[in-house]
Formats: C-alpha cells, sequence, structure tokens
C-alpha cells in the first residue's frame, strides 16, 4: 500500500472504545511502545498484591541503570530531593485515600549531578467497596520546561520595572548571566527605510555594561538577521563573518540572533547572544529570545517615538522662539507706526483745524457763500480726519497693552456702558436685558472697551425700531461657552456679516447702505480685544432679525497657560 493509499484509508477509519477489543492486551503494549517513543515513564503499583511495576522508560526518566538499581521502593525514594519526599508521600496518601488526583512535581537527583523536575500523575483503580487496589500513572522529566519558566520569571523580575536605557540594559545584563555567555546585545538599525547603520542600545560584556557604538552593517551578521529573521551559528561565526566588528572584537564562536520587527514590518533591530565557545545547544536561548523580542520590539519603538516627539519639541521651541522674535520685532514696528500716526500726522492735521478754526471765526465775513461752504467742508473733514487717527492709534494699541487679567462681572460692566450710552443719547423706551451675573477672568479695562464697542453698535442699530431691546446672556454650546448680546434692530445683510470686523467699513443695517453708520474701528477693536484674549467673535444676523454677536473667551487655566507661552 503506497502512503497516499495509506492516507486516504486513514480519514475514513471509524473509532472504537478500547472496551471493544477483541485482546486488549494488544492496545496495551501499543500504548508502552508510544509512551517509550514520547520519553514517558510508566508505573503501576499492585497495592493489595505488593508490587511495582516499571516499563523501560522508567529508569531512563531517573538516570537509573536497571542493572544495577536494587529495584525497591526505598531505593527509587532515596532519589528523591529530602524536601520534596514528605510532599511526594502526602500526595501519594491523598490519592489514595481518594482526597485529590495524584498530580505533582517533584526533584530527583541527576546522574551527573545536579537535580532534575519530574512530573508524576496517576490513577487509582479501585473495587466496588471503593477500596484502593491498584495506581497507575506516568512519570515525565520537565526539567527543560522547568528551567525555560525560572529563567523566564528570573529575566522577567530584573526588568519588569524598568523602561528605556534602562530596560534594555537590565535584559541584556539578565539573559548574560542566565545563559551564562559573555556578550548580549541590543542593536538599533537606521535608517528606518534603509538601515545602513546598527547602534549598540545596550552592550553586556563579561557582565558589564559595554560602551554604546556604531558600525556600518554592511558584511555584519546583524544585516543577515534584519533580512532572514533570525540567525543561529554554533561555531565559527568570526570566520563566515570577518568584517563584523564585534565579532572580531570579543573573538566569537557562536552566535543567535533574532529581529526586532514592529507590527507594520519595520525592522528596528537585533536581539543577539554571543560566546567565545562553541555552543551545540541554542535551542533554549533561541527560546527565551523569541519570548523577549516582543517587550523589545515595543520599548524600542517607544524610545524611537520618543526621540521623535523631543525632535519635534525641539524644532517647535526653535520655530516659536523664531516667530516670538518675529512677533516683538512687529510689535516695535507697530509701536513705532502709532507714535508716527499719533504725532507725526496730527500735528499738520491739529494746523489744518486750527487755521481753519481762525479763518471761520475772523475772516468768514470776508468770504462768499461758496468760500464759507469750502471752508466748513474742510474744517469737517479734517475733524474726521482726527476721529480717524484716533480710532487707528486706538486700534493699534490693542496689541501692545499687556493683558491684566482678573476674576470679573461683565454684567456690571454692561450696566455701566449702558447708563453712559443713556446719558449721551437717550432711549427712555430701550430695554436692556441682562443675566444676573456673567462672571470670566480676563482683563478688566479692555472688557469694557470691548462691551462699549458692541452695545454701542446695537444702540446705533435699534433707533429706528419702535420698541427697542438688546439682551446680554450666556449659553453653552457643544461643550464651551458662549456669551450673546443680541438686539432686534434692523439686522445686517450677508456681505456686511462677511467684513463687518474690518475697520473703516460701512455698516448697512436692514441690507440699506447709511452714510451716517460707519463702523470706524468700533467692531474691529472689539474683536482685536476678543483675540487678545484667545478667544473669537463672531455676528449671526439677517435684515430684519435683529443681530446677535457671540463671543467666547478660554477657561482661566488656558488663558494663563496661553500667556506665559507668550511671554517666553
Amino acid at each position: 500500500m503506497t502512503a497516499t493509499m495509506a492516507l486516504d484509508y486513514f480519514s475514513n477509519l471509524p473509532i472504537r472504545s478500547t472496551e471493544a477489543l477483541d485482546d486488549p492486551g494488544e492496545i496495551a503494549d501499543a500504548v508502552l511502545r508510544a509512551a517509550q517513543s514520547g520519553g514517558i515513564g510508566i508505573f503501576v503499583w499492585e497495592i493489595t498484591g505488593g508490587r511495582m511495576l516499571w516499563n523501560d522508560t522508567m529508569y531512563t526518566v531517573y538516570g537509573l541503570d536497571r542493572d544495577s538499581f536494587p529495584h525497591t521502593t526505598d531505593a527509587w525514594l532515596s532519589t528523591l530531593h529530602p524536601e520534596d519526599l514528605p510532599r511526594v508521600r502526602n500526595d501519594v496518601v491523598a490519592a489514595i485515600n481518594g482526597d485529590r488526583p495524584y498530580d505533582t512535581v517533584f526533584r530527583v537527583r541527576g546522574s551527573t549531578g545536579g537535580w532534575r523536575y519530574i512530573k508524576g500523575t496517576a490513577w487509582v483503580e479501585r473495587d466496588a467497596t471503593g477500596r484502593a487496589l491498584r495506581m497507575a500513572g506516568i512519570n515525565q522529566d520537565v526539567t527543560d520546561h522547568h528551567r525555560f519558566h525560572a529563567l523566564v520569571e528570573a529575566i522577567e523580575h530584573g526588568t519588569s520595572s524598568a523602561l528605556g536605557q534602562a530596560f534594555f540594559q537590565s535584559l541584556v545584563d539578565v539573559l548574560a548571566r542566565t545563559l551564562g555567555v559573555r556578550h548580549v546585545a541590543v542593536t538599533e538599525l537606521s535608517p528606518i527605510d534603509h538601515p545602513e547603520v546598527g547602534r549598540f542600545v545596550a552592550l553586556s560584556v563579561d557582565g558589564k555594561a559595554g560602551e554604546s557604538a556604531e558600525f556600518a552593517l554592511a558584511g555584519s551578521v546583524c544585516a543577515d538577521v534584519a533580512h532572514t529573521g533570525s540567525c543561529t551559528f554554533s561555531r565559527e561565526v568570526q570566520r563566515l563573518f570577518p568584517a563584523d566588528p564585534l565579532l572580531k572584537h570579543v573573538n566569537a564562536q557562536s552566535y543567535l540572533g533574532v529581529r526586532l520587527q514592529a507590527p507594520d514590518g519595520t525592522v528596528l533591530g537585533v536581539l543577539s547572544v554571543i560566546d567565545d565557545k562553541p555552543s551545540d545547544d541554542l535551542e533554549l536561548a533561541r527560546r527565551l529570545l523569541d519570548l523577549f523580542a516582543g517587550r523589545a520590539t515595543a520599548e524600542l519603538e517607544r524610545l524611537r517615538q520618543e526621540r521623535e516627539v523631543k525632535r519635534l519639541n525641539a524644532d517647535l521651541e526653535v520655530r516659536v522662539a523664531a516667530r516670538t522674535s518675529d512677533l516683538r520685532r512687529a510689535l516695535q514696528e507697530l509701536e513705532a507706526f502709532t507714535y508716527s500716526v499719533s504725532h507725526d500726522l496730527g500735528a499738520p492735521l491739529r494746523a489744518v483745524q486750527g487755521f481753519g478754526a481762525v479763518l471761520r471765526e475772523d475772516y468768514a465775513d470776508k468770504l462768499d457763500e461758496a468760500g464759507r461752504n469750502y471752508l466748513e467742508r474742510t474744517i469737517t473733514a479734517a475733524e474726521r480726519m482726527g476721529r480717524l487717527i484716533d480710532d487707528l492709534v486706538s486700534l493699534s494699541k490693542i496689541s501692545l497693552r499687556p493683558l491684566n487679567v482678573g476674576k470679573i462681572d461683565l454684567v456690571l460692566l454692561a450696566n455701566g456702558v449702558v447708563a453712559d450710552l443713556q446719558t449721551q443719547r437717550a432711549r427712555p423706551a430701550m430695554i436692556f436685558k441682562c443675566d444676573k451675573s456673567i462672571v470670566v477672568h480676563a482683563d478688566q479695562g479692555l472688557m469694557r472697551i470691548f462691551l462699549d464697542c458692541v452695545l454701542r453698535t446695537a444702540w446705533k442699530s435699534t433707533e429706528l425700531t419702535r420698541d427697542p431691546c438688546i439682551e446680554f446672556c450666556d449659553r453653552q454650546v457643544g461643550g464651551r461657552r458662549e456669551l450673546v448680546i443680541r438686539d432686534n434692530g434692523a439686522g445686517f445683510d450677508a456681505e456686511t456679516v462677511e467684513r463687518i470686523f474690518a475697520p473703516f467699513q460701512p455698516l448697512m443695517p436692514g441690507g440699506k447702505r447709511q452714510t451716517d453708520f460707519t463702523g470706524g474701528t468700533a467692531l474691529a477693536i472689539a474683536q482685536r480685544i476678543v483675540h487678545r484674549h484667545h478667544g473669537d467673535i463672531r455676528l449671526e444676523s439677517e435684515p430684519g432679525q435683529g443681530a446677535s454677536f457671540v463671543f467666547w473667551l478660554p477657561p482661566a487655566a488656558d488663558l494663563m497657560a496661553m500667556l506665559e507661552s507668550e511671554r517666553r
């Protein structure tokens, strides 16, 4: 029968219970042979008959010579570690009494010295009355398994509390000590898109931290690991990679390396074990490196990201410093411009106004009607030019003035502004509604100017309204507190809403241009004040539907942090 035919036949076999066998001895013999091939020792203890049966593998598991072994349970018990013997006795008694299954791990003396770990499990057969008749079970040598987990625990204990560079140095030191090798290294590869250089992030040399160094990847064993994923050389590794500086420096014979690869496939580095002695058994070291490669990769990626954040922060600080310098220079230029406007332009303008007033008072009777008209128009234009210069100076000074932030009640300030407006332009029918209190953190002087600018605009836009009303309130929108000054005046069209905060713009209440309703710089100043507080303002309006000036200011902590950043 060919292998293919046998496989096809096997896939269609029926499965039956062993109880259905004509000759149970056949299956027992097969099980014994399978156990022997798997290195499993089998024992049967005839409790009532006083016999102990072992298969041949039991002698191998315990490292005993079958011919010289006394074949007594006392001789077997003498091989157990003295500290484990009482526990094994208790486990056997408990299993026979039916208290718990027999499932234990104990140490036995190795044939070449030291102690090996044996795992034992067994089943107890009983008669109809529950009396134990025999105990049958298996023994397995789990020394390698136990040693591996002990090593893992030791490494985890040595690295659990460390991060960054400290983690890598702890990892290589503990691995070197645990595996008994002279050198363990974590190597970072760069640049990340096409590695050409290796750098030792951490290096353990004879139990001490080695110095960090860079080397070219070309011709090194690290280049092979980065390409293939892992490399194992039990001997003469230096002969295979004569250009590798580390192998040459440590006179390496054996080498094991695994690739440190991020989830997106990026190769970040290599974790390697190097010794100056040949080694035919690197399986344990390979399992340990595979196990800790994930943690090392995550930590290496975190270090890279941390360095990138530091680099970006450094670049940001440089840019902020440059922009701060530009801003200071711009403010100095603005201050110089403000001085020039208020003095250099103000002086000749005052001369025009002064001589115009003299002409009007002393020489008006010498001018005809047309001359007097020209003179009045000249004086009016000069006065208007003076107001524009004053507004322009006021607007520029908003950016120059340092903020004196404190806790203020905007309702108190607004009531004061409305009282001033009633004095200047009395509106007995005007109704001013406001919340009981609206407390913010801001510069009180600037907010007084801000409220004057906005309320004065609302005052003007309601002049033709029968029952004028202005309302001041706050509201929560999307987790942010917004403050609203709303009127029932003529409102503004979409074109005006778009440019209403630009200086010297003619406003159009109700969508109709009015030559006597000029924005000047009032709303531009209002916007500048809100921006100075790192807030914002907008207008919501339609012709005939009134207008709502909506603004917001940052919370106190955020505002102070931003102002502190400005000062730096």
